[in-house]
This record gives C-alpha cells, sequence and structure tokens, in this order.
C-alpha cells in the first residue's frame, strides 16, 4: 500500500478523524486498505495504554459488525488470539420459577457466520498501533475544542490542545466527528432531531467469571446438556416485562453486567441512580443473578437515561461527516452498534474516495444520508416496540424469529456484498424489500396486541436452537455470507427467496396468534391458508375491510416450514368454564 507517511506531521491533512474509539480507528484502517494514498490525522484525548477488562461498554458484536472487524478491518488474527468467540445471542424469560424452568432461546453451537465478545481497550490498543503503522498521524491526549466548518474548497479547521495543553489547529479536506456522545457536529449544526428514546440503562463489569451455568446444578444434566459450547461466551439476556439485563464476559475472566429497561415500566429511580439501587432491582426482578454477584469486585459503574437517539443528517457534501455515537445511536437489544459503525465507515470511505474522484454528487450524499438514519431508527423502533412484551416468552421468541428473518435476509446481505454503496443496486434491492414493509408495520402492532394477553397466551416452549431448530432461517443465513459476490442476479434471487420466507412465517406467526388469542375466530381463518399478509391484524371485525382474504401474492404450500415453527412450541388448551 502507497501511503503519504512524508506529511504526518503537517498541519495540512486530506482526512482528520476527531476521535479514537473503534468508529474512529476503523475508519482510519479502513480508509488505509483501500490505499487512496490520504494523509490522515486521528485526535483522541486518551493515550496508551488504554485500560484492559473494563475500558468501554460495548463488548458485544453480531455477525455484520464482526464481519466488519475480521473481514473488512482484517484483524482476524487478532480477534481470534485475544477475544472469546461469541455463542450467539441467549435469552432466558422470567417466568417466576427455577432458572432451569425459564424457557431459553439460543444456539447449542457456535454460529455459521464468526462473532466476538471484544475486550475494547484490547482492541482499541492494537487498532492504534496498526493506524500508526498504516501511516495516519495519531496524536494520543489531544483534546478537540472545536471544528470550524469551511465553506466551497477552503480546508476545514479543527482546534484542539495537545498532550501538553498547548493549543493547536490542523486543517483537513475532510472532517469526521467520532468523538461519541459529545456528538460536537451534531450539537453546532442543529442536526440532533430532539428524539429520545424510553430506554435507560445502567451497566458494570465485575472481576471474575459470572456465568449461568452456574445458576443451574450440575444434577440438572438435560439442561445443562442443551448447548455443546459454553453459555458464559453468548451475550445472555435474562429477560421480563419492560427490561432484560445482560451478562457478557469480558476476556480472560471477567464479566459485564447491565440493566436495561422502559422507563414507563421501571422508572430509572429504581434501578439507576447508584450501585446498590441497582442490585436491590436485581434482588426484585433477577434473584439468581443477584446472589452470583456477591462477593465479586464491582470494576466500574455507568448510567445512561435516554440512550437512543437520532438525526436529520450524518453526511455532507461539504466534506464533513459523524459517524458511530457521534451520529445516530439505535437499541442495543441485538448488539448492532458494530454494524451501524460498518455502515456509516462503508459510506464515508466511499464518499472520500468519489471526492479525490471528481465524482462525489449531492444525490450520492443524500442517498448516504437516508440509508444510515433509515436503518437506525428502524432498528430502533422495532426494537423498543417489543420491550412491554419480553415477559410473554412465546410472543418474545416469536417476535425475536421475524426480526431475525429480516436482519438475515434483507439487511446483512447488503452489506456484505456491499449493494448499500451502490444507489442503483440498493434501490433495485429496496424496490424487492418494499414487500416486507406494509407486513412489517403489521407484524409489529400483532406482537404488541397479541403481547398484551401476558399469562393469558397459551404457547410455550422450552428451548429454541435458533440456528439448528430453524432450518429454513439457517439456509437463507448462510447463501448470503461472505465472500463478496459479483454475481448480483444470484444475489438477488437469494433475497426474493428470502422475501418470500418471510411472507411465510408471517402467516405461521398470524396463525398461531389468532388460535390462541382468537380461537372463536379461528374457524373463520382456517379454510384460508393464503391470505393478505398486509392486513394482519387482531381485529376480525377489520379482517374483510382490509382485505385479508384478497392476497397480493399467489399461494405456496409452506406446510414443512409451519411444521418447522409450530413443533417448537406447545398450545395449552383453552380453559374450559366451570359449571354451576
Amino acid at each position: 500500500m502507497q501511503h503519504r507517511a512524508e506529511t504526518s506531521h503537517a498541519s495540512v491533512y486530506d482526512v482528520i478523524i476527531c476521535g479514537g474509539g473503534i468508529a474512529g480507528l476503523g475508519l482510519a484502517r479502513q480508509l488505509a486498505l483501500r490505499d487512496l494514498g490520504l494523509s490522515v490525522l486521528v485526535l483522541d484525548p486518551l493515550t496508551r495504554p488504554l485500560p484492559e477488562a473494563a475500558f468501554k461498554v460495548g463488548e458485544s458484536t453480531i455477525e455484520t459488525g464482526a464481519y466488519y472487524l475480521h473481514g473488512t478491518l482484517q484483524l482476524r488474527d487478532h480477534l481470534e488470539a485475544h477475544h472469546l468467540e461469541k455463542l450467539g445471542l441467549r435469552y432466558f424469560y422470567n417466568t417466576g420459577g427455577a432458572f432451569e424452568d425459564r424457557p431459553e432461546y439460543g444456539a447449542r453451537r457456535f454460529l455459521p457466520a464468526k462473532s466476538y465478545q471484544v475486550d475494547r481497550g484490547r482492541l482499541e490498543n492494537h487498532l492504534r498501533e496498526l493506524v500508526v503503522q498504516d501511516g495516519c498521524d495519531l496524536r494520543e491526549g489531544a483534546r478537540v475544542s472545536d471544528i470550524a466548518l469551511q465553506e466551497g474548497e477552503t480546508p476545514h479547521v479543527v482546534h484542539f490542545t495537545d498532550a501538553g495543553g498547548a493549543a493547536q489547529t490542523a486543517q483537513g479536506r475532510w472532517v469526521i466527528d467520532a468523538m461519541g456522545r459529545h456528538r460536537m457536529l451534531q450539537h453546532k449544526l442543529q442536526l440532533d432531531r430532539g428524539w429520545r428514546g424510553p430506554c435507560s440503562s445502567v451497566w458494570w463489569r465485575v472481576r471474575g467469571k459470572v456465568s449461568v451455568n452456574d445458576f443451574v446444578s450440575p444434577s440438572h444434566a438435560a439442561w445443562h446438556g442443551r448447548a455443546l459450547e459454553d453459555r458464559w461466551q453468548s451475550t445472555n439476556h435474562l429477560m421480563g416485562k419492560g427490561y432484560w439485563v445482560w451478562i457478557i464476559p469480558v476476556a480472560p475472566d471477567n464479566t459485564s453486567i447491565g440493566i436495561v429497561a422502559h422507563e414507563a415500566l421501571h422508572p430509572f429511580q429504581s434501578f439507576g441512580t447508584s450501585h446498590a439501587r441497582a442490585h436491590e432491582w436485581l434482588q426484585a426482578h433477577e434473584p439468581v443473578l443477584h446472589e452470583a454477584l456477591q462477593g465479586h469486585e464491582v470494576m466500574d459503574f455507568m448510567k445512561l437515561r435516554h440512550y437512543s437517539y437520532t438525526s436529520s443528517q450524518v453526511f455532507s457534501r461539504q466534506r464533513w461527516a459523524c459517524t458511530g455515537v457521534a451520529g445516530v445511536f439505535a437499541d442495543p437489544f441485538y448488539s448492532v452498534g458494530a454494524n451501524l459503525i460498518g455502515f456509516s465507515n462503508g459510506f464515508i470511505t466511499e464518499m472520500i474516495q468519489r471526492d479525490r474522484q471528481g465524482t462525489l454528487t449531492d444525490e450520492y450524499v443524500d442517498h448516504a444520508n437516508r440509508y444510515v438514519i433509515t436503518l437506525n431508527d428502524f432498528l430502533t423502533n422495532t426494537i423498543q416496540r417489543g420491550y412491554a412484551n419480553l415477559g410473554v416468552p412465546a410472543v418474545a421468541a416469536l417476535k425475536t424469529i421475524w426480526d431475525y428473518y429480516i436482519g438475515w435476509t434483507t439487511t446483512d446481505p447488503q452489506f456484505y456484498h456491499e449493494t448499500y454503496l451502490d444507489p442503483s443496486l440498493s434501490k433495485i434491492m429496496s424496490s424487492l424489500i418494499a414487500r416486507t414493509v406494509v407486513t412489517q408495520g403489521r407484524m409489529m402492532r400483532l406482537f404488541e396486541d397479541w403481547g398484551r394477553r401476558g399469562a393469558a397466551t397459551r404457547y410455550t416452549f422450552g428451548y429454541i436452537d435458533y440456528v439448528e431448530d430453524l432450518h429454513t432461517l439457517k439456509a437463507l443465513h448462510v447463501r448470503n455470507l461472505p465472500p463478496k459476490t459479483s454475481d448480483f442476479r444470484r444475489l438477488l434471487d437469494n433475497v426474493r427467496e428470502g422475501i418470500d420466507r418471510i411472507e411465510e412465517i408471517a402467516h405461521i406467526i398470524f396463525f398461531m396468534a389468532v388460535r390462541d388469542a382468537l380461537p372463536d375466530a379461528w374457524p373463520r381463518l382456517a379454510s384460508h391458508r393464503w391470505i393478505n399478509t398486509e392486513a394482519i391484524s387482531l381485529d376480525p371485525e377489520a379482517w374483510e375491510r382490509d382485505g385479508l382474504f384478497a392476497p397480493r401474492t399467489t399461494p405456496r404450500d409452506f406446510t414443512a416450514h409451519e411444521a418447522e415453527i409450530t413443533r417448537l412450541f406447545s398450545l395449552k388448551p383453552e380453559p374450559q368454564a366451570s359449571v354451576a
């Protein structure tokens, strides 16, 4: 690779990245790997060595974000040697009984696509070494005080103090805000839309291993035998109405604990004002974890109210951009932070390259803004609408299955194969995915309405392996994995098949919901094997009016697909009315 190392200490740069976390360092690394011959300055207030084991929250990645790290940034060897391979996301639904009786949703084996539990300090130390080797000018101990954006072709000016406290300036054709929740450019340009999600969180790290395996006696061999790998390596979620608690391993043997709750159901004062209050809350809601934490040294404690937010703009034709938490922040339930960094940094890299080629247009920047902001807002809305139902195991599990179908078959392939970066390809992809948009809205309302039944919901389950038990979903996932394909037509065929399966899973879940919540209406529906999924609801009076029985697509036989899902659940009989 060619680098402009000779300009590394100049005051004028092609790119200035303000912030040296995963987003900023990842972008610097990505630009270097693209080999554009750029001079890059990275400014960050922290200095090496960054602390390990308790540095920053955000230890959990999922497949797309992990691919950004090991594939795009070429960190596979480091991740394999110094971080934990993740055993997927795992959910335990609180039904009030013994832990071994809680319904469980999680993989037995490691997933077909890699994901990791990362030690942020260790990872960012390594990234700093790499970007320096790549020829970037990394200034540690540098605190940015202002970003002065300029008009036209005039370079932007970044004001900062260096490690010795001296005032400095640097000029950059491009300037990137990667400074996290400071959101300097967002506030300076008044781009924050003012929306804050209803959920809040506290978290802390403890020294030592806290494992769900220890919550169940070794005598319960069947429970322990369900997972063929160590459950500790999952991102474990303990879930109840309106909340989830994470248990995440931090290499080598420490553990991250976090409480995330919808404030309408769990006011922040009930769990978030102090470590002591958080433990009181755990004692009331997750007493097994509360007991397991006794005797473990607390390494830190952090809290954040109304953590999710959005923006009206994160990229500009005037050569500035926001990446990572400096731009938008989605709900962390599915560990999507690194995913959004990957999409944002991909767009920024592409925009900088187009700018150097003289081909960057307002239309392209508009496309990039719409894509990232829409994805962030979609994820947050989809996740947070489900919080009230986290205490209804069957409904919550089926919603998670639905969300995986959407993510693994529509969003993830666009990242793996980089179609999102090409507006023409993205437009074609969006036209296919448009088939799911109305159905998605209907399904979210269905889950909300169904979940309000709470304990009256008759479906139960014991254990679901969302990879091995869901053969159709796994097949869709695997066929879309990297390496990047040059056969766009084949990729479109894969997405079309995924959308067909999404339409079928909508049928399946809707039929299950009606059998459970509307048993008197089930005979009316049972003879209609193929319906209009854009008219799904739990309001039988609206079925005819909304066109439920007038399908818009050609009927298909989904019997095998239906059996694959329904066999995982048991439907308890309806309660019989008492006879006087």
